[in-house]
């Protein structure tokens, strides 16, 4: 068994009885942070893995009678980011993004000026001859976090819940 640690989102900020129901479902190992307008359970959870882990705190929120919403996680990056992140200068990163240097087709934003670390990474291991990084702990928490927004919007899905499988 590891423990793993990270941060779930709740639908609201409990009241100290519905805390107490938390503390009761199982969440034992878990402290309650509140404020930014909303609640969050940081987890040092026991488990074989860190997908375990995360299924078991979010049916014990789920037992609680709470919603989780999203995990905390560090997928989204700017450029300052990503030039940290891969010991570069911001100029360096800001001339493969505009495709002056490099081989192209830099990976897109997925909002104003923001990035999918995911997929800077693995455009990073192919431009430099590497093996991409999978199955990392942040990939992990990434996809948690996206399936658990996605399962928020669920009942406006329709025939778009599909994609899951696709």
């Amino acid at each position: 068994m590891n423990a793993y640690s990270f941060t779930v989102h709740l639908d609201r900020e409990p009241s100290d009885v519905e805390a107490d129901a938390l503390y009761d479902a199982g969440l034992d190992d878990a402290g309650l942070v509140d404020g930014n307008g909303g609640a969050h359970l940081m987890v040092t959870r026991e488990a074989a893995s860190l997908d375990d882990a995360i299924l078991s705190v979010v049916a014990n929120i789920k037992a609680a009678g709470f919603t989780p919403t999203g995990i905390t996680n560090e997928d989204l990056v700017t450029l300052p980011d990503i030039a940290r992140r891969t010991g570069r200068t911001r100029e360096s990163v800001r001339l493969l993004v505009a495709g002056k240097r490099g081989p192209g087709k830099f990976p897109g934003q997925i909002a104003n000026d923001l990035y999918s670390w995911a997929q800077v990474r693995n455009w990073f291991a192919a431009y430099e001859g590497a093996q991409p990084a999978y199955g990392t702990e942040e990939d992990t928490l990434a996809a948690a976090d996206l399936f658990l927004r996605a399962n928020i919007l669920r009942p406006h899905a329709g025939k778009l819940t599909d994609l899951l499988t696709a």
